[in-house]
């Protein structure tokens, strides 16, 4: 007698692979890029002294698991939730509860799998095990908490937790046999900068899911404010902060060209283009405008 499909390896792996699809290009891939990247910067914004391509391409795939093993801990954490479940029945019907792939008493018990596999692959192997910590604190206040319900609350601990898995992704990138590195001043500095980005621009992700939103009751900014005025909290940040970049970090205007452009591109079409397929849209040009930025400290030390 065969086995049933869900009983498989490969629908197990897929199911894993859904929980994350959505945020695999959008938050996986910048997160990874902002440690490899800032490993590139070498003494830029870490205590490496010298940046050498090869070793940090060589921990590319660790860099990558320590985000997507993270990640997925997040994913199972607020998937599982009844107003997710809810809310995803009508913006993301693809994923593994609403597609009728899993229950959530199920995610449940694989979420607490998860986290103790995780904690031993990052203490033992991964490294960044104290951002790991830190980060399923943030998964629990985020999630279970409602921290991210309200649009102010929400923006604040999102800024958080990109700043941590960016300094975590950059730990293990920066990892080498002569010991561990990690972040300079000038580095924590600029992750700052990051979190503040966040912070005033994170609600552009909420234009396009507005619809579940509002009938998961989320405190969601373009739903207390105002679609029209909450894209224009969005355009100015956007267009003042790629500007900023640069100047921190005194680039010549070739180099500052792309994550300019890019910006006023997003804030051009956040506050002109509306509906969910543009909206859609411009969440994956910002997602593409904050690798731009990522990359500035690493073009800075090797093009300038």
């Amino acid at each position: 007698m065969s086995r049933p499909p869900q009983a498989s390896l490969g629908y197990f792996m897929y199911t894993l692979f859904l929980f994350t699809k959505s945020d695999s290009i959008t938050f996986m891939l910048p997160e990874a890029l902002f440690g490899i990247c800032g490993a590139l910067s070498g003494p830029l914004i870490t205590t490496n002294p010298k940046s050498h391509p090869a070793d940090v391409l060589f921990r590319v795939p660790k860099v990558f698991l320590w985000v997507w093993l993270n990640l997925l801990i997040f994913t199972l954490a607020n998937q599982r939730l009844p107003g997710s479940i809810i809310e995803d029945r009508i913006n993301k019907p693809f994923r593994p509860l609403p597609a009728g792939r899993i229950t959530a008493s199920q995610t449940t018990r694989l979420l607490l799998f998860a986290i103790v596999l995780v904690l031993g692959v990052t203490y033992f192997w991964l490294g960044s095990f104290e951002e790991t910590l830190l980060l399923l604190a943030c998964t629990w206040m985020y999630n279970d908490l409602e921290g991210g319900e309200d649009f102010v609350g929400r923006n604040i601990l999102l800024a958080f937790i990109y700043t941590l898995y960016g300094s975590g992704s950059l730990r293990v990138a920066v990892q080498s046999a002569s010991g561990q590195k990690s972040m300079s001043l000038r580095g924590y500095l600029w992750s700052g900068v990051v979190g503040g980005i966040i912070l005033t621009t994170m609600q552009v992700q909420d234009l396009k899911d507005q619809k579940g939103d509002k009938l998961r009751k989320r405190r969601t900014a373009p739903l207390v404010l105002g679609d029209r005025f909450t894209r224009w909290t969005i355009a100015i940040p956007v267009a003042l902060w790629s500007v900023f970049c640069p100047i921190f970090w005194t680039l010549g205007r070739y180099l500052a060209i792309p994550p300019v452009s890019l910006g006023f591109v997003v804030a051009a079409r956040v506050v002109s283009l509306d509906g969910v397929s543009n909206d859609r849209r411009t969440w994956k040009l910002w997602c593409y405008w904050l690798i731009l930025l990522y990359f500035l400290p690493a073009a800075k030390n090797h093009f300038s």
